[in-house]
């Protein structure tokens, strides 16, 4: 999809063996993926001599969630998250509410780019940047729900140690 966004602005069409030369794919494999995607509506193809292949929107249109559910379906981290009656347990299973959320969360991260996003190289190394700032770890106590759960496991680990004068790791067998 890249290789054809870099030609949106042209009239000339990508052809699948231009592509698959870049990007050091089969035709084959490529063929199945354009169908996929013509199917989508992502892309429309251009027949005869220098024929190929056109995004049907703007890069800026098309999201990287559009892409990746045209190839593969829709995103669906476990089959109860999307279909809760292939589980008797649908209804009171706590993990489940986990999978949506986490389905929720892939699903967002996947609208927030398009594929005008992934062509300018610097617009990416702001968004990497910023996100590289996020991940990085806070003070060693930390805060939040999971810096809480650490706090409170080192603190009965000590009233451990120290019930017992060694570290027993909360095991009776010691």
């Amino acid at each position: 999809m890249l290789d054809v966004a870099r030609n949106a602005g042209t009239d000339c069409p990508v052809s699948l063996a231009a592509v698959a030369d870049h990007a050091s794919l089969s035709r084959g494999y490529l063929e199945q993926l354009a169908l996929s995607l013509r199917n989508a509506q992502l892309l429309r193809g251009v027949c005869g001599k220098g024929g190929g292949y056109k995004l049907s929107r703007e890069p800026e249109e098309i999201t990287i969630r559009d892409v990746v559910e045209a190839v593969i379906g829709p995103i669906n981290v476990v089959e109860c998250v999307m279909n809760p009656a292939v589980c008797e347990r649908s209804e009171t299973c706590s993990c489940r509410q986990v999978y949506v959320l986490i389905n929720r969360q892939i699903t967002d991260a996947l609208d927030s780019f398009n594929l005008g996003d992934l062509l300018d190289p610097e617009k990416l190394r702001k968004l990497i940047k910023q996100d590289a700032v996020k991940a990085l770890p806070g003070p060693r106590t930390g805060s939040g729900r999971r810096a809480e759960v650490a706090r409170a496991g080192r603190t009965r680990r000590l009233a451990t140690k120290n019930a017992a004068g060694h570290d027993r790791g909360g095991c009776p067998e010691g």
